[in-house]
């Protein structure tokens, strides 16, 4: 099996992302704490909702993409369809964080190693499906020696 096989990556994106997003809607109130800094009453009553709602977003999306992407069968459809869900992921991410650290989202610091493996998943399932853009066949495993 080849390294950069868009069907796989988008597969371990849409797992990163339904697992990602399940752990956060759990653990709302410790990352609520934890993303926000000193928060009580109301206040933090609304971070943690507004961190079980984008737990929850991120987890449906990251399952609709890896159906999506066992249903897709043809390797040019599947490829573009993972290269433009990984941008708009990306781009949803930083217009979320960019929007809310105006209002004090992060001031703790900086997310540092927490976010480096799914920006390195992230950036290889883009690589891949942009290899495949064009695919006329259907990307099958190697067969076996």
């Amino acid at each position: 099996m080849k390294f950069f096989n868009a069907r796989v990556w988008i597969i371990i994106f849409g797992v990163m992302g339904l697992l990602g997003g399940t752990l956060n809607a759990i653990a709302a109130e410790s990352v609520a704490q934890d993303a926000w800094g000193g928060l009580n009453g109301q206040a933090l009553d609304v971070a943690i909702a507004v961190e079980v709602a984008w737990g929850s977003i991120l987890a449906v999306w990251g399952a609709s993409v890896i159906v999506i992407a066992l249903s897709l069968q043809h390797p040019r459809g599947r490829a573009r369809f993972g290269a433009i869900t990984v941008v708009a992921v990306f781009l949803s991410q930083v217009v979320a964080v960019g929007a809310l650290s105006n209002l004090g989202y992060g001031e703790g610091g900086g997310p540092g190693f927490a976010i480096a493996v799914p920006l390195i998943i992230a950036i290889i399932t883009l690589i891949s499906c942009i290899r495949d853009w064009n695919a006329t066949t259907a990307s099958t495993p190697e067969p076996a020696a």
